[in-house]
């Protein structure tokens, strides 16, 4: 597989996957208060964009697999407060991914860094690193990967890539499981970190929020 061109089509797959005008900056503002631990309501993330909360709101609604409480205030979208195979440390505060890939370049959108812990997908082995916004640190095991997919062109995000992006103890383990499904790839942990990285530039290069947020890296 030649990485580049894999990781310039996925990126440009996953960013024609919500084609709604300033989402990507609605996007990156409701990581950011989600990360805080708590639901986010659509006033609040009006308040921060400067738009009308009914635009937020209807943003929202069209926006597939947006998780809701029952007061009308988002809990999960990408990132969750609801449990997942993914573990996502921010802060002291255990929230939780939709996917492996989310936990890798999700840190470079909200600007902190994040203590991962998930399993392996075809073995149960424990799978754990810390990502920071620029680098993976302490991955274990030290073989470990990733599986992709170029989603199709869907807004259903969640389903179309998604419930496809694990991790694997090793990249042998990984590929084994993929030989039996179609359109997988199985990458290292810091092939697919580094495509998250090219993933967040682009999410922050569409939006005005490149330099805010808290820089916490600890």
């Amino acid at each position: 597989m030649n990485l580049a061109r894999y990781t310039a089509e996925l990126v440009e797959r996953l960013t024609m996957g919500n084609r709604s005008e300033g989402f990507a900056e609605l996007f990156v503002v409701l990581l950011r208060e989600l990360s805080k631990g708590a639901p986010v309501s659509p006033a609040v993330l009006a308040l921060a964009l400067d738009r009308p909360v009914v635009r937020v709101t209807s943003a929202l609604e069209q926006a597939v697999s947006t998780e809701w409480d029952d007061d009308g205030n988002v809990f999960g979208y990408g990132l969750t407060l609801r449990e997942t195979p993914h573990a996502f440390e921010v802060g002291g505060r255990r929230l939780y991914t939709w996917c492996a890939f989310d936990t890798l370049f999700f840190p470079a959108l909200i600007n902190r860094t994040a203590h991962v812990a998930s399993r392996c997908a075809a073995t149960g082995v424990p799978v754990s690193l810390t990502a920071t916004p620029t680098v993976i640190q302490d991955a274990a095991p030290t073989g470990a990967a990733v599986s992709l997919i170029l989603p199709q062109d869907t807004p259903d995000i969640r389903a179309a890539f998604c419930c496809h992006v694990h991790f694997f103890a090793s990249a042998a383990t990984g590929q084994r499981w993929a030989a039996k499904r179609h359109g997988i790839e199985i990458v290292s942990v810091q092939d697919a970190f580094a495509v998250g990285r090219e993933r967040a530039e682009r999410l922050l290069q569409a939006t005005c929020l490149r330099n805010s947020g808290s820089a916490d890296h600890a």
